[in-house]
């Protein structure tokens, strides 16, 4: 009986304060890859034609997000993995970690 409630109010606990975390969500996290992604297509778009930026287009499938430490006010550093298929490389997994700010309009990528 004892070790459900110390299970219980653990839960409870980590629940909360994950909560209470102010630093980037894997939603944001996607959105902030995808926008990258789009803006990356764009360019190609620009240099070679609308052929050269569909072959090369990048297709994020799932982010996860192992955890985000704040370096500075507002800036996070985040362990990310993200399963993509890219042109060339096929489908893969790739975990690194990413610097992210927290701006007016969402999040960006920090320096």
């Amino acid at each position: 009986m004892k070790k459900a409630i110390y299970g219980a109010l653990l839960l409870g606990s980590t629940l909360l304060l994950s909560a209470c975390s102010s630093g980037p969500s894997e939603k944001d996290v996607k959105a902030l890859l995808e926008a990258q992604m789009e803006q990356m297509s764009a360019m190609l778009g620009d240099l070679g034609g609308e052929s050269m930026s569909g072959m090369l287009k990048v297709e994020i499938h799932d982010v996860t997000l192992h955890g985000c430490e704040e370096e500075r006010t507002d800036v996070y550093r985040c362990d990310v993995e993200v399963d993509a298929t890219a042109p060339l490389v096929g489908r893969s997994v790739q975990r690194s970690e990413m610097l992210m700010a927290k701006a007016k309009d969402g999040w960006i990528q920090a320096q």
